[in-house]
């Protein structure tokens, strides 16, 4: 295996302002990790809320609800983890284990500020703190959380692996 990237491979040599060579992902790379990272994040946190929606209320998420805003904002949200840990650990051989730890980190920053703005909700339109069954809502949506995030760190590093193998692999 040779250390200069391919021609025709997963990533490019373009010159940068300053007239330096850098190295970035081709066109075609970036486009298909970016449907990779963004498929995996909507699909698996629709898929976690729907579990959390059921398992907490007993009723069970409708195409309706899944298609409309709660669908769509959900899709956003959780397309956001893997696109962030790959952006925090891309192309720096980092292990599976790395993107574990970072992707829990993560997810459960993501958590927590959604945590925060119900907390926040609920104290300026209702005047009251969540009671108990909110905590063991939390704990639940923080297990989730840590349970998607070994998803995308798995779908996270896969990628970065097979880019960095087909970036110097011969034709």
């Amino acid at each position: 295996m040779s250390e200069t990237p391919r021609q025709d491979g997963p990533t490019e040599l373009v010159e940068a302002s300053d007239g330096e060579l850098i190295e970035r992902l081709s066109g075609g790379t970036a486009t298909l990790l970016l449907i990779w990272l963004i498929g995996v994040g909507a699909l698996s946190t629709l898929l976690a809320a729907w579990t959390f929606v059921w398992i907490s209320t007993g009723e069970r998420l409708g195409a309706g609800a899944l298609f409309g805003g709660f669908g769509i904002y959900t899709s956003l949200a959780g397309a956001a983890g893997p696109c962030m840990l790959w952006l925090t650990g891309r192309a720096q051989g980092h292990s599976l284990g790395w993107f574990m730890l970072t992707a829990a980190k993560i997810a459960l920053v993501m958590v927590a500020i959604g945590l925060a703005f119900v907390l926040g909700a609920t104290l300026i339109m209702a005047g009251v703190i969540p009671g108990a069954g909110a905590l063991l809502a939390a704990g639940l949506v923080a297990i989730m959380a840590l349970a998607l995030s070994l998803v995308w760190a798995l779908a996270t590093w896969g990628a970065d692996r097979w880019i960095a193998r087909a970036r110097v692999s011969e034709p």
